[in-house]
């Protein structure tokens, strides 16, 4: 039978022995962590969630009882569709030509369009 499970004035200084680096190291991470929580500046949440439910709930509301358009606010409406046809026209490499010795071609893949000298 082991000397922990019979009991007597031995068995604290046994456990403690065994047992006393392990609960010190404990100690020393929870305080750590602690420390570097604080110097985070971790805060605990000041609400509960049953007031965020009811901010979740106030917002969604105000949303659909929002009659205002944009042309009411004076907001200009950007057209993406035109801007997009756009973007799809593709970029001359010629005002990106490198005339340096150590780069001499075009920095795009296509070889450069024969001159009308030549």
């Amino acid at each position: 039978m082991n000397k922990m499970t019979r009991g007597g004035d031995n068995a604290i200084q046994q456990f403690l022995l065994w047992h006393g680096e392990k609960i010190i190291v404990g100690i020393i991470v929870v305080v750590a962590l602690w420390f570097a929580l604080k110097g985070l500046g971790y805060q605990t949440l000041s609400w509960q969630p049953s007031e965020l439910e009811r901010v979740a709930n106030e917002a969604e509301t105000a949303i659909r009882n929002n009659t205002r358009t944009a042309e009411d606010e004076d907001i200009q409406i950007f057209d993406y569709m035109t801007f997009a046809s756009h973007i799809r026209v593709p970029i001359l490499a010629i005002p990106y030509r490198s005339e340096s010795a150590w780069m001499p071609t075009l920095i795009s893949a296509r070889p450069p369009a024969p001159s009308a000298q030549e």
